[in-house]
């Protein structure tokens, strides 16, 4: 592969697929597959919804990816994990940044047409607003990554509302919720790995400042988690392997990670932040195994 094409590739993060983008797809996977069982909707089209969200979560997360390397250009040249990103080490100009978010934005928005005028106006809205601001948050306040959950979260109701064609708040709160404090939990952790650098350069993190007491900050996620997607399954009438499956055991396992992974150790601190997408998918097979379940019923 020609080396600029390379840079490119890794601006974009897809040179570690699928690391990374599973965590945006994530919060599109749980709405949208709520949604589903709760419209009863055939497991063909629930295929055909999970394809299209997992390549629109890639597409948020490489445009999130190429947003965050231009703001934070100067950042990454003061971080030792970050200094050979393409931007900070000259091998990508700002220019040819800017041609490749422009690329991939248009696809975002061209997907989201697709999925209705209530949803496109969401993730009008929502991308920009929440996605857009989040590398400037590191500058603002010590609390980026719960930012960030809020961020990627805009997908439940995106996905709520392109499935049902109905705000059901309930339901949009609680799974949004749940998305938030995993996708927080997990990005204090991958913050970890650059605690020391993030000190000496001045960026704000949650992993500098909770310090000794990061263990505990975790768990209140993990419990948050539990109780917004229990109370999820209730509203949305889910059933046994829903709870099983997608509630008790991804809180068992994120309560081991929080439990047993070196916060000071960056290589510890990267396995357990990849190790989110085992939980992350549990959550997503319990849905997808109550809503064959549901339908089987259905059809007796």
């Amino acid at each position: 592969m020609p080396s600029k094409a390379r840079s490119l590739l890794e601006l974009t993060r897809l040179h570690l697929f699928p690391v990374g983008s599973d965590s945006t797809f994530w919060p599109f996977a749980w709405g949208s597959l709520a949604a589903s069982y709760h419209v009863a909707l055939p497991m063909n089209k629930v295929v055909m919804n999970t394809l299209f969200y997992a390549l629109l979560g890639t597409l948020v997360h490489s445009a999130g990816c190429v947003i965050n390397d231009m703001i934070d250009r100067e950042f990454d040249r003061k971080v030792e994990r970050s200094k050979n990103r393409p931007i900070a080490s000259g091998a990508v100009t700002m220019p040819e940044a800017s041609v490749l978010l422009i690329v991939l934005v248009a696809a975002i928005f061209y997907m989201f047409s697709t999925a209705g005028p209530t949803a496109l106006l969401l993730g009008l809205v929502g991308l920009p607003a929440c996605g857009g601001t989040y590398p400037l948050m590191k500058r603002w306040i010590y609390w980026p990554s719960l930012y960030l959950g809020f961020a990627v979260s805009w997908a439940v109701p995106f996905t709520w509302v392109a499935i049902t064609g109905e705000f059901d708040w309930g339901m949009i709160l609680n799974v949004g919720v749940a998305s938030c404090c995993w996708t927080c939990l997990y990005d204090i952790i991958y913050a970890c790995q650059d605690k020391k650098d993030d000190e000496k350069a001045g960026v704000k993190s949650m992993a500098v400042r909770l310090g000794d007491g990061i263990r505990l900050a975790l768990s209140v996620f993990d419990v948050t988690f539990f109780v917004c997607l229990l109370w999820a399954g209730y509203l949305n009438g889910q059933h046994l392997p829903f709870y099983v499956i997608s509630v008790i055991a991804p809180f068992l396992l994120c309560l081991w990670h929080i439990w047993s992974f070196d916060h000071n150790d960056p290589r510890d601190s990267w396995k357990k932040f990849t190790a989110s997408r085992h939980g992350a998918a549990l959550v997503c097979v319990g849905l997808v195994v109550d809503h064959y379940c549901n339908l089987v019923s259905l059809a007796i």
